[in-house]
């Protein structure tokens, strides 16, 4: 081979590499399913009214295989949220419920559901309404419930999944660290992950699916999701942290707290 043709060769891989883009290892810790919750639902004869319950991929709440939602929270810039895949539903709507560690409500929402199936973002506020209070405290484990409402008038035929919400402390080596690659979302999933920060590194994963979707479908592969990882994102995922929030939802009655923990039992099954 000529001394010419090697050199165009060596050009070619150098462009191919340059096309390509920044590549890293965007895959999640193990972390121990014992005890935790199904991140699918336990349905039973329950729900069949408004999900099908041979329909594959069902409904998931994308989560490590702990099923807790690790993340820095206040002390990073990007918004906590939960992600859900949501398959062909007859439900009327869903709610998420939030309580701390007591059983008490710190957060609900009403949640649109997609008119087709694919994931969705949930959005969770990062303050309280005075917008300095972190309205997750940082050590502190919550527990959420999502449902899928298939009758408003009997909420026991809600289709339930439910986890945990846990902020982590960011050390001021690793924020350093994510300054120096703040113009590059790949690095800090990769760093994000490193930390054991789910939320956040959902979240990166999830805005540059579209350049990059093998990071996306590596993520979920570290924490066999591969089941829902080519479905597609519903609406632009967020990368704003939300003002304070206010539940959008009337509040909670006491049997409703009660449905969550015994959610949260019944998934865990």
């Amino acid at each position: 081979m000529s001394i010419r043709s090697r050199l165009t060769q060596a050009s070619l891989a150098i462009l191919m590499v340059a096309v390509a883009g920044p590549s890293y290892a965007v895959q999640f810790p193990n972390t121990s399913d014992r005890g935790a919750p199904a991140r699918g639902p336990s349905l039973g004869t329950r729900g069949e009214i408004c999900l099908d319950v041979d329909q594959r991929p069902s409904l998931t709440s994308l989560l490590p295989h702990n099923a807790i939602a690790t993340a820095f929270g206040a002390d990073a810039d990007i918004p906590m949220s939960l992600w859900f895949y949501i398959p062909e539903t007859g439900a009327a709507g869903a709610e998420l419920i939030v309580v701390n560690e007591l059983g008490e409500e710190i957060y609900q929402q009403t949640v649109e559901l997609p008119s087709e199936p694919g994931t969705i973002q949930v959005m969770l506020p990062t303050y309280e309404a005075d917008g300095e209070t972190p309205t997750f405290t940082s050590g502190s484990l919550y527990y959420w419930d999502f449902a899928l409402i298939c009758d408003p008038s009997d909420r026991t035929d809600d289709i339930l999944l439910g986890g945990g919400i846990q902020r982590l402390d960011a050390s001021p080596d690793f924020l350093a660290q994510l300054e120096a690659v703040d113009d590059d979302p790949l690095a800090q999933a990769a760093l994000y992950a490193q930390q054991g920060a789910w939320q956040e590194t959902i979240a990166l994963a999830a805005s540059v699916r579209s350049e990059y979707p093998d990071a996306w479908n590596e993520l979920l592969l570290s924490v066999d999701l591969d089941a829902v990882a080519d479905q597609p994102i519903i609406g632009q995922p967020s990368l704003s942290t939300p003002a304070a929030a206010t539940p959008n939802a009337t509040p909670n009655s006491s049997s409703s707290l009660q449905r969550l923990l015994e959610g949260i039992d019944r998934s865990a099954e």
